[in-house]
């Protein structure tokens, strides 16, 4: 009888824990976040998921990045690096297609502060690469070109005097734009 009673006390107690434990990996979001963009033309926002330890998404709130997207439904900046996590994740980078924008947002886990909102230096911004304290965005619309800025510790962006650079041709339809490692070259696809 003595057995069966401590089985049974094991069992209870192993379910309170496990119980508990899942309660508290459900109540614990903190292990990440998940940023998309929504790009819609009339108010671009960025959708927070919470990651949980599990590797499963919660959606968390939507943040206004305070301009607008391009619109469309199938991939329409045909881009890679429209929504940018610092290179320490502390800042998030977001390109304004509609309205020539680039907007900073602090990173708190899944929640957003907008730090900073710049003109792009061009139009139709679809790319952003950030090394350090340089950030350069890619303008597709028009004569395309890239332009760099000053990232401050506090969020901030100053467009590089003499920064802008023309590709190759007008419309140029590039998607991508990143540093090399070292910081020494910017590559655009």
């Amino acid at each position: 009888m003595r057995k069966a009673v401590r089985s049974l006390l094991t069992v209870a107690l192993a379910v309170t824990l496990t119980s508990a434990i899942r309660s508290k990996a459900q109540d614990d979001l903190s292990s990440g976040a998940v940023f998309v963009m929504t790009n819609a033309a009339d108010r671009n926002e960025i959708i927070s998921f919470r990651r949980a330890i599990d590797g499963s998404l919660q959606q968390f709130r939507r943040f206004a990045t305070g301009g607008r997207g391009t619109g469309g439904l199938t991939d329409p900046l045909e881009s890679q690096g429209s929504l940018t996590l610092s290179e320490d994740h502390s800042w998030l980078f977001a390109v304004n297609g509609g309205s020539g924008e680039v907007s900073v947002f602090y990173v708190q886990g899944p929640r957003l502060v907008l730090a900073d909102k710049k003109p792009s230096g061009g139009s139709e911004p679809n790319a952003i690469a950030q090394h350090g304290g340089l950030v350069y965005v890619l303008n597709v619309g028009g004569s395309s070109n890239i332009v760099g800025f000053h990232f401050t510790p506090d969020g901030h962006l100053q467009r590089i005097a003499n920064s802008i650079r023309f590709l190759t041709t007008n419309n140029s339809e590039a998607a991508s734009i990143t540093f090399s490692a070292d910081g020494q070259f910017l590559a655009v696809t």
